[in-house]
C-alpha cells in the first residue's frame, strides 16, 4: 500500500504524461519517410519501418495532423516517432 502523501487531489491538480518531445529526423525524400534520428549529435539510423499509422482529429477546433512511425533503430532500440502535417516538425511519443 502506498502512503497518502496529503497533497490535494482534484482536476486542476493533473499533468499530462509522456508528452512528445521535439526531435531532429532526416527524411527519405520519396514519402518522406524517418531515415535518421539525430540524438545528441549521433545519427541513428532507422533499420525498419514496423507500422505506420495517420491521426486527424479535431477539424472543428484547433485541427491536428500527424503521421506515426513505430521503427527499430541501427542500435535495436524500438521508438515511436510522429511527424506534424501541418509545421512540418518531428517528436518523439513516449509510452
Amino acid at each position: 500500500m502506498v502512503p497518502d502523501p496529503g497533497a490535494a487531489t482534484g482536476a486542476d491538480r493533473l499533468r499530462p504524461l509522456n508528452l512528445p518531445q521535439p526531435v531532429r529526423v532526416l527524411a527519405r525524400r520519396r514519402g518522406g519517410t524517418p531515415a535518421v534520428l539525430v540524438e545528441d549529435g549521433h545519427r541513428h539510423r532507422v533499420e525498419e519501418i514496423q507500422d505506420s499509422w495517420r491521426i486527424d482529429d479535431e477539424w472543428w477546433r484547433a485541427p491536428i495532423s500527424r503521421r506515426y512511425y513505430r521503427v527499430v533503430l541501427d542500435d535495436g532500440s524500438l521508438r515511436t516517432l510522429y511527424h506534424d502535417l501541418l509545421d512540418g516538425s518531428w517528436y518523439e511519443q513516449g509510452y
